[in-house]
């Protein structure tokens, strides 16, 4: 399986901000539930709510670019109201285009995969 997946963290929710926040992210949610390239979609916050980090997993690689794609405009608000995302990806394979693509262009940390448990 070449999934992929990635970690965003929006690392600054100023107490102002949070209420918006968490409307926009519910209307990204109500999106990404009609997407079939996004298999996981998950997030979370801090105890005081002012950090908020979101798991993410993709069909494929490219799927990831289908989601910024897709979804920019929201994602923008969120970096707007969270502040900019602190990225890093974990793909399961290092083969094609756009695994290529997110390690020489992309403002991410890239973690290579090492060990996992067999399905």
């Amino acid at each position: 399986m070449n999934t992929f997946r990635a970690v965003a963290i929006f690392p600054h929710i100023p107490a102002e901000n949070l209420e918006q926040f968490c409307l926009v992210a519910e209307q990204l949610i109500a999106k990404i539930n009609e997407q079939e390239f996004t298999l996981r979609y998950d997030i979370f916050f801090n105890a005081d709510k002012t950090r908020c980090t979101v798991l993410e997993e993709f069909t494929r690689p490219e799927g990831v670019f289908e989601h910024v794609k897709e979804n920019s405009e929201l994602i923008a608000q969120l970096s707007l109201l969270g502040g900019k995302i602190e990225g890093s990806v974990f793909p399961m394979s290092q083969d094609g285009e756009a695994i290529q693509e997110i390690r020489d262009n992309w403002d991410s940390k890239y973690h290579f995969h090492f060990l996992g448990k067999t399905q």
